[in-house]
């Protein structure tokens, strides 16, 4: 009886320190939230035409609050995981880091990072998922959704976006030469 009791105590020990370990691995590492500053990406399109450039470049700055404020309309992944914050980063070769911390069953904070190659799909831009980990440890990418970024909905209809790419520096967006009479109609309606 003794020995049976002795077992029992220490598989409680044992489940007590694991899930302590266990905790500690996959809590958030800081405190992240979903707050972010409206980009007017508009009045940026208007300034690059008025300057006659086709490029606008995009600060990781405007990236992270474009993303965030595309999280913060919808916060729920799924139907027990809530995000409760986010830092998006650019990386070199059109990809984007993304640090985010989710809450499951309102009650486990999980802290995880998540890569993504950044394409551009009209009038979105798409983040598909590449790899996923949680404090270094990998976890399967195709368990997470790709983000859509509303870029194109943002900008007067006689703007369309010919290309995205990014690196470190910024997101740079490539629009197509508008045409005479699209250029009228944007002057026209200033």
């Amino acid at each position: 009886m003794k020995k049976l009791l002795f077992a029992f105590i220490a598989l409680v020990v044992l489940i007590a320190v694991g899930s302590v370990i266990l905790y500690q691995l996959i809590k958030p590492a800081e405190r992240l939230d979903l707050a972010y500053e409206p980009v007017k990406l508009e009045s940026k399109a208007l300034q690059m035409f008025r300057d006659l450039s086709t490029e606008l470049v995009l600060s990781e700055t405007d990236v992270n609050n474009l993303a965030k404020e595309s999280i913060a309309r919808n916060p729920m992944y799924g139907p027990d995981v809530l995000i409760t914050g986010a830092r998006f980063r650019l990386l070199a070769e059109d990809r984007l880091a993304a640090d985010v911390n989710l809450k499951i069953k309102d009650r486990i904070p999980v802290g995880l990072t998540i890569v993504y190659r950044l394409k551009w799909v009209s009038p979105n831009l798409t983040a598909e998922v590449q790899e996923a980990s949680i404090r270094g440890v990998p976890l399967p990418a195709d368990r997470f959704d790709d983000v859509v970024i509303p870029l194109g909905a943002e900008l007067p209809k006689v703007v369309r976006i010919k290309d995205v790419s990014s690196d470190a520096d910024g997101l740079k967006v490539s629009f197509r030469m508008p045409s005479a009479n699209e250029l009228r109609e944007l002057i026209g309606g200033l």
